[in-house]
C-alpha cells in the first residue's frame, strides 16, 4: 500500500519542497532521474479551455513550484511552451534559498525540445538565455541555430537515432543534470513512457469532468511500463474548497 499523507491547504511551497526532497532519487552518468509532473481531470483531460494551469487551486500551484524546485532541468515540448506561454523558470526567494541549502543552484534551467525552432518571442522566453537550453533535430536550419546561439542560448542538435525524448534526457544528463523534470505536454510524456525513460510520475487529479479537450496520453498508443504508487497526498478535507489529490508513482 502507498503511504498516504494529508497536507494542509496553507502549506507553503518551501514546506512541500522539503517534504518531497526527503525521497531518494538516484541517478548515474548518462542515466538521470526523470520525473514528470502532470495534471488530469477525472476523465483524463490535461487542460481546461486549452490551459493546464486552470485545473488547479492555490495548493496545486504551491506543489507545482515545490516540484519544480527539485529539478536541475525542466524539459518541455515546444508546443507546450507556446500554449502555456513559458518564460524563464522563476522561483520564490524562499525556494531559491532552500535549493542552495540542498546543494543545488538557485534556479533550474529550462530545456525546450523543438523540431522546428518555432519558439515564441513575446513571452519573455529569451530573457534569461543563460538558463535556456534548446534541443532540436540535426536537420533544423543552421542559421536558426546560430541565431539562438548568438543571444546566449545553448543549442544541442540530437542525433535522431532513437526517440527525441530519450536522446534529450541523455544529452541533458551529460551536461550535468542528474534530475530532470518534464511538465509535458502529453506528447512528450507519452514518448518518455514509450521509451521507458520515466522514473517518477506526479499526477494531480483535479475534481472535474470536462468531457472534451486535450488528453493526458495519446489514444491508441501502447505503453508497456509498470508503476507502483509510492505516495498519495490529499488536501485536508476540513480546509479544502475543492478536494484535489496528488498521486506519486515510481517505475518498477
Amino acid at each position: 500500500m502507498p503511504e498516504v499523507r494529508t497536507i494542509e491547504s496553507h502549506s507553503t511551497a518551501v514546506e512541500l519542497f522539503r517534504l518531497l526532497d526527503r525521497e531518494p532519487r538516484p541517478s548515474a552518468e548518462n542515466s538521470p532521474w526523470v520525473m514528470a509532473n502532470m495534471v488530469s481531470t477525472l476523465d483524463g483531460r490535461a487542460a481546461l479551455n486549452g490551459r493546464s494551469g486552470r485545473l488547479g487551486g492555490p495548493l496545486d500551484r504551491a506543489m507545482f513550484q515545490a516540484i519544480r524546485a527539485l529539478a536541475d532541468v525542466i524539459l518541455v515540448g515546444a508546443k507546450t511552451v507556446r500554449v502555456e506561454r513559458y518564460g524563464p523558470i522563476r522561483l520564490s526567494a524562499g525556494l531559491q534559498e532552500a535549493r542552495r541549502e540542498s546543494g543545488r543552484t538557485p534556479l533550474p534551467t529550462l530545456a525546450v525540445l523543438s523540431g522546428s525552432l518555432e519558439l515564441p518571442d513575446d513571452t519573455g522566453l529569451f530573457d534569461a538565455p543563460e538558463r535556456l537550453h534548446v534541443l532540436t533535430g540535426s536537420s533544423t536550419p543552421e542559421a536558426d541555430r546560430r541565431a539562438l546561439t548568438a543571444i546566449g542560448v545553448a543549442v544541442e542538435p540530437l542525433a535522431g537515432v532513437r526517440s527525441a525524448a530519450e536522446e534529450a534526457t541523455e544529452t541533458l544528463a551529460r551536461s550535468g543534470a542528474p534530475m530532470i523534470l518534464t511538465e509535458g505536454g502529453p506528447g512528450l510524456l507519452g514518448a518518455l513512457l514509450a521509451s521507458q525513460s520515466l522514473d517518477e510520475l506526479c499526477l494531480t487529479l483535479a475534481p472535474r469532468l470536462v468531457g472534451a479537450g486535450l488528453a493526458l496520453l495519446a489514444v491508441g498508443r501502447g505503453y508497456k511500463v509498470l508503476y507502483r504508487e509510492a505516495h498519495h497526498l490529499i488536501e485536508d478535507l476540513h480546509e479544502a474548497r475543492e478536494l484535489g489529490e496528488l498521486r506519486k508513482y515510481r517505475a518498477q
